[in-house]
């Protein structure tokens, strides 16, 4: 099961994509499946957006397979799908469909640092004691259909691959053992940095310049429910960019897991439906963070990104446009 957000003639639709490829927005399939098979006390309202259907839990992804089959059964019959209004609900990728990032506005993103062994190794530094992490901003998230942007303030950016779990239940102090029971599933992250912005000179690191960068964070393309993933470790990964593998490797390799992170973050802050956590990047080639000059990005590059079970990523890098020259006889505001 993949769980997109996707645009068609600038109408935002929330639902799934089938083995035929074919785009199902669920919101609408949901009431006309009600119609035909109605429900004392059913919400069709439940579909209107990832939240939305995360806040559902289990019953979300049950009420998904029944409105496949339900579609399968009426395409086997020679019916093309159709609410009871008319409105269509089946979409087909050449007709224009823009997928977006599987996450909502309003919601956190949370990037775990130094969280695999490899990338410990590579970088020379102990095991921390506990999880800790960055905050992405929305500014820095772009969709599947989208590029990651390169800005003309850095000068050396970087790309790493990582597993991102999406939140589905709301809940604070949420002991490890209890943990996996806020996870709704799980999607691919893309975390690009600037290396000179984020290590500046003199020392410290700097996350709000190296990483917060508008579009420098891609998520998707979809969200594939936890019961479908299964064990989410190992699972295998793998990042290129123009065709070069720059990281292979699985998620075995990450030293603090889902519930240990949770655990740790929920002791004073609220987890919501929709927040991501980004479990951070594996080693990669050498000189895989410092200073090798065929690890910087560049406008044209093209990024692939897989991980068993859950799918593969594919994003253009471009270069920001220029600024618009002000007009002749304008000034700025004093």
């Amino acid at each position: 099961m993949k769980l997109v957000h996707f645009t068609l003639q600038e109408q935002f639709h929330f639902g799934m994509i089938n083995d035929a490829n074919e785009f199902i927005d669920l919101d609408t399939a949901c009431r006309d499946y009600y119609g035909v098979n109605p429900v004392k006390g059913a919400d069709p309202s439940r579909f209107r957006d990832m939240q939305a259907f995360f806040s559902g839990g289990a019953d979300s992804v049950l009420l998904t397979k029944k409105i496949a089959e339900y579609i399968d059964r009426r395409r086997a019959a020679g019916w093309t799908p159709r609410a009871a209004t008319g409105a269509r609900y089946l979409f087909k990728a050449e007709e224009g469909v823009k997928l977006l990032a599987p996450v909502t506005k309003t919601q956190k993103v949370y990037c775990l640092a130094q969280n695999s062994k490899s990338h410990l190794a590579e970088q020379g530094k102990p095991t921390p004691p506990r999880p800790f992490a960055f905050c992405r901003y929305f500014n820095s998230l772009v969709g599947p259909s989208e590029s990651l942007v390169l800005s003309s303030a850095a000068t050396f950016p970087d790309v790493e691959l990582e597993l991102a779990a999406v939140i589905g239940q709301r809940g604070k102090h949420i002991p490890a053992e209890r943990a996996m029971e806020h996870v709704a599933g799980y999607t691919l992250a893309l975390d690009m940095g600037y290396r000179d912005l984020q290590y500046p000179p003199g020392g410290g690191v700097d996350w709000v310049m190296g990483k917060g960068f508008d579009a420098t964070m891609a998520v998707g393309p979809w969200v594939v429910p936890k019961e479908e993933v299964g064990e989410p470790y190992p699972l295998q990964m793998e990042l290129k960019v123009g065709g070069t593998a720059r990281q292979r490797g699985d998620t075995g390799d990450y030293v603090f897991r889902i519930p240990e992170i949770i655990a740790h973050f929920s002791q004073g802050i609220t987890f919501e439906p929709g927040d991501v956590i980004s479990l951070g990047s594996l080693g990669g080639t050498p000189g895989f963070e410092f200073g090798k000059e065929s690890r910087r990005l560049k406008p044209g590059d093209q990024i692939e990104a897989s991980i068993e079970r859950i799918g593969r990523l594919v994003m253009p890098v471009t270069a920001e446009a220029p600024p618009r020259p002000e007009a002749p006889g304008t000034s700025r505001p004093a």
